[in-house]
């Protein structure tokens, strides 16, 4: 029989504002900005890796994480982005 192997990279935290929000075990990274930069943006996980000091396991949890919660999480971004948007500031071209 086989056994699945847990990934400890990833925990959910409060997020402050009455929810929950997926970072990096250990860090405030979270899974949005992971996403965001790599799938959306087109950064790298080496330069992932260096800017946060994260290991390519952390960024491929992350990422593993963003795929397996892709439509909530593709909401959540485009919801900040429209956010940002209406302040002029917005998180994406």
């Amino acid at each position: 029989m086989a056994t699945i192997a847990p990934i400890n990279h990833i925990e959910i935290t409060d997020d402050g504002f009455g929810g929950t929000e997926p970072v990096i075990a250990g860090t405030r990274i979270t899974v949005h900005e992971i996403a965001g930069m790599h799938v959306m943006g087109g950064t790298s996980v080496d330069t992932i890796s260096e800017l946060f000091v994260l290991t390519p396991a952390q960024i491929y949890a992350a990422l593993a994480y963003y795929f397996d919660h892709r439509a909530q999480i593709d909401s959540e971004l485009a919801e900040a982005d429209r956010l940002m948007r209406e302040l002029g500031e917005p998180l994406s071209s």
